[in-house]
């Protein structure tokens, strides 16, 4: 008999959540926001951050999120996909801090598997692109595995979205306080082998609370002020939280161009959250074409600090 449970659950108000379990760990969809909001051990706690405030709330396809009738992205927390750096999506929605509303708060499809789901976007009548995520599950261990495409299939609303490059950009939000790690290139193509981003109108504390011993970037998380730091990793991401290493894993193309002048990770944050951003490379598509990029993700119990570098280390 299977391990695998995969069940339609109530989760905070959203009445078609899908979890995903073994006898180690298990995962929450909710595909009215397009999201995994949950993933921890069974008997422990949700590793990712959840906003209260939108529990419960659905999403329409297409329609933006507003409050006060302003147009706003939903901090709703766990992890979710965007189809292209933040550097183009003024040209999508007229604002910077706004994505694609198709792909990042709205009702997705579910397909059942035996070991999991496929969570399918709506297609996108902005970039014309879909994005699929088969979501799975070992019968043994923590790892679940996420496969993803970024499909084009249909033209863009205009002709200058046909030109900008796509991306498979997955974002986890991590409960605070936490610390971050990544390892960094050997041949990084950025001076310090990694970047902090300067802002025009507010600090970035990463300057303040980044660090890098044995290769491996370590960034605490802020107590009240945002910080964001950017490297061309090649292997993985992770957060420690309490007694939990939380391992991204993925794969990364040397001949590939990368979003923001190579940045293949990312790790922004504030004092509600930490960010881990994984992006694939980018590239323009033709109609029919598609971009595949895969994530590894399990967890690990952390007995001590020795332990959490002997574990950094192995990666």
């Amino acid at each position: 008999m299977s391990a695998i449970q995969i069940k339609t659950i109530t989760y905070k108000g959203w009445k078609k959540a899908v979890e995903i379990s073994n006898l180690e760990i298990k995962i929450i969809v909710i595909p009215e926001t397009g999201r995994i909001i949950y993933f921890g051990f069974l008997n422990g706690e949700n590793l990712f951050y959840e906003n209260k405030e939108l529990e419960g709330t659905e999403f329409k396809i297409g329609e933006y999120f507003s409050v006060n009738s302003e147009k706003q992205a939903p901090n709703i927390g766990g992890n979710r996909v965007l189809p292209c750096s933040e550097e183009y999506h003024h040209l999508l929605t007229y604002s910077r801090h706004i994505p694609d509303p198709y792909i990042n708060a709205s009702k997705y499809t579910v397909t059942f598997l035996k070991n999991g789901i496929v969570l399918e976007s709506p297609i996108s009548e902005i970039l014309g692109i879909q994005i699929k995520r088969a979501i799975t599950i070992a019968e043994k261990g923590t790892k679940i595995n996420i496969n993803q495409e970024l499909i084009k299939k249909q033209v863009a609303q205009n002709i200058d979205l046909e030109k900008i490059p796509l991306t498979i950009w997955s974002l986890s939000k991590i409960k605070t306080p936490n610390i971050s790690f990544t390892k960094l290139a050997e041949n990084s193509i950025f001076k310090n082998r990694f970047t902090i981003s300067k802002w025009p109108d507010a600090k970035n504390y990463a300057e303040e609370n980044a660090s890098v011993k044995n290769d491996i970037l370590s960034l605490k998380s802020s107590d009240e002020f945002p910080q964001k730091i950017g490297s061309d990793s090649k292997n993985w991401v992770a957060s420690y939280l309490k007694d939990t290493l939380f391992i991204e894993e993925f794969n990364f193309d040397e001949k590939a161009t990368y979003p923001d002048n190579g940045t293949s990770v990312t790790i922004f944050g504030n004092h509600l959250f930490t960010e881990l951003e994984c992006l694939s490379p980018e590239k323009t598509l033709s109609i029919g074409e598609k971009i595949n990029y895969n994530l590894t993700w399990s967890l690990i119990k952390i007995a001590n600090k020795n332990h959490l570098e002997t574990t950094l280390k192995s990666l």
